[in-house]
C-alpha cells in the first residue's frame, strides 16, 4: 500500500519476451511520465519467470475456494502483491487480437476473483501494445481481475517495422493522457457507487450462490455475508429496485438451466 506519501504500482507483463518486448519499454515510457507528477514507485512482475502453472479447469477455485487448488506455486504470491500494491497495470502483446498466452492463464488461475470480487480499492491501468485488433486486446484484458476497478486503457503502436513520426507522436501524446489518468486515479481513495450494471452483477450471483450452494459453496460463503453490495456504500433505491427486478427476470428465463433440485421444485409446483 501507499508508504511515505509514494503511490505503488505493480506491473504484471505479459509478454513471453520479458524485458526485450515492446511492451516493457512502453511500460518504461509510462513510468517516465508517471515520475513527473509525483512519487511513484513501480515493481514489475513479469510472467514469463514466475511460477504460475497452466490452469487444469478443475473448477476447484471457483466452486470450493482458491486455497483448494491443486497447484502448488507462486499464485498466492502474486496475490499478495496486488494486496501490496495501490495501482496495477495490466500490460500484454496482442496476440491474434487477444492478450498472450502468460496473460491468459494469469486470468484463468484468478477466474475465482469474477465470482468472488475483491481488490476493490486498487485502481487498474490497462496496456495493449502491437498492431490491429488492440481494442480486442484491452477488452480481454479488462478480464484478467475480478472486482478492481478498471480507470484507463492505453494502446501501444509497435509494428515489426520503425514508426514513422506521427505514429511516434501518437504512442507519445496517448502515454500522457494515460500516465495522468491514472496517476490521478490513484489518489481518489472514495470507492464508487456501483452502477446499474454493477448492481444487476451482485444480486445476479449472490441470487446464484444461495440457489447452487452445494455446487458452488465458495460462492454461497461469501455472499451470505453480504447484504447490499459488496462493500458499504450509498445505493441509489431507483437502481436497486430496478435490478431486483431484472435479476427475477433473468431468474425464470434461465430456469431450464438451474440445478437439478430448482427443477424438481418447479414441476412439483406445476
Amino acid at each position: 500500500m501507499r508508504t511515505e506519501n509514494r503511490f505503488k504500482v505493480l506491473v504484471l507483463v505479459g509478454s513471453p519476451k520479458g524485458k526485450a518486448g515492446n511492451g516493457y519499454s512502453a511500460i518504461q515510457n509510462l513510468e517516465a511520465e508517471m515520475s513527473k507528477l509525483g512519487p511513484i514507485q513501480f515493481t514489475y512482475l513479469f510472467l514469463n519467470k514466475v511460477d504460475l502453472k497452466p490452469c487444469l479447469g478443475c473448477f476447484a477455485c471457483v466452486s470450493r475456494g482458491e486455497n483448494l487448488c491443486p497447484l502448488k506455486d507462486d499464485r498466492e504470491k502474486i496475490e499478495a502483491l496486488i494486496d501490496e500494491h495501490d495501482g496495477i497495470i495490466l500490460s500484454s502483446p496482442g496476440y491474434v487480437q487477444n492478450v498472450s498466452g502468460l496473460m491468459k492463464n494469469f486470468s484463468d488461475r484468478f477466474a475465482y476473483t469474477h465470482h468472488r470480487p475483491k481488490y476493490f480499492q486498487k485502481k487498474v491501468l490497462l496496456v495493449a501494445n502491437g498492431g490491429a485488433g488492440l481494442d480486442k486486446t484491452l477488452s480481454a484484458l479488462s478480464l484478467a481481475i475480478g472486482g478492481p476497478k478498471v480507470v484507463g486503457k492505453l494502446a501501444v503502436l509497435s509494428p515489426p517495422w520503425p514508426l514513422k513520426d506521427k505514429a511516434k507522436s501518437k504512442n507519445e501524446k496517448n502515454t500522457r493522457a494515460a500516465a495522468t489518468k491514472f496517476y490521478q486515479s490513484l489518489k481518489d481513495n472514495v470507492l464508487p457507487s456501483p452502477t446499474l450494471t454493477d448492481l444487476l452483477m451482485f444480486k445476479f450471483f449472490k441470487a446464484t450462490s444461495k440457489e447452487c450452494q452445494t455446487w458452488l459453496p465458495a460462492d454461497y460463503e461469501y455472499y451470505s455475508e453480504l447484504e447490499g453490495y459488496y462493500y458499504r456504500v450509498k445505493v441509489n433505491p431507483v437502481k436497486r429496485g430496478v435490478a431486483a427486478v431484472i435479476v427475477r427476470l433473468v431468474g425464470f428465463l434461465m430456469r431450464d438451466i438451474g440445478p437439478p433440485k430448482l427443477q424438481g421444485a418447479q414441476e412439483k409446483q406445476e
